[in-house]
């Protein structure tokens, strides 16, 4: 059975309108594939962890191994198996929420998610595609490097399509944040 992963960097302080596209999204997804299963991962501290010198040295032992029954590459191996992704994160900072950061370092794991060779790297993920959704207050213009830098995950990756999906200028004066969402949701359904 295949699996759709939603890696949900919807962090937020009021009602996420990343978090409500990116359900939009999924919904009609799984309405189109019903044979495929939902699994979450929602990024917060304590599921995600930056990767300290100790964890780095940890990690690279049982890389040599290659043991991924060890839990701390249950992210990269659930990234591994995943024939779709959709990753929701709003957008701050010319890019994206810093647990997402994180949570790419956890699952970039060499032999498990990619192979180094003398030429480059080789993707070992399942990935059929990448959406990447994001909503900005402002505009986002040719400044999208968090889109940018999942391309070059997916790349990396194996994931051969990657595909954005944005709502911006919800915060700016004078702009109607809620007919924007709606015509972004339109757009999304007309993928549908």
């Amino acid at each position: 059975m295949e699996k759709l992963l939603f890696i949900d960097a919807c962090i937020s302080t009021h009602a996420s309108r990343t978090k409500r596209l990116c359900t939009t999204y999924i919904d009609l997804f799984l309405k189109k594939n019903p044979e495929v299963t939902l699994e979450t991962v929602v990024l917060r501290k304590g599921k995600v962890e930056p990767l300290t010198k100790e964890r780095i040295i940890e990690r690279d032992n049982y890389i040599k191994k290659k043991d991924w029954n060890q839990p701390m590459f249950d992210l990269a191996k659930q990234f591994q198996e995943a024939d779709y992704i959709v990753v929701g994160t709003p957008y701050w900072d010319l890019s994206f929420a810093s647990i997402l950061k994180v949570y790419v370092e956890n699952i970039m794991v060499a032999d498990l998610t990619f192979a180094a060779t003398n030429t480059g790297f080789v993707g070992l993920c399942e990935g059929k595609s990448l959406v990447y959704i994001t909503t900005a207050g402002g505009f986002i213009g040719d400044k999208n490097f968090g889109y940018d830098y999942m391309c070059g995950v997916a790349d990396m990756f194996g994931i051969p399509e990657t595909e954005l999906i944005k709502a911006e200028a919800l915060d700016i004066e004078g702009f109607d944040a809620e007919k924007i969402m709606e015509k972004t949701i339109g757009e999304v359904k007309q993928r549908f």
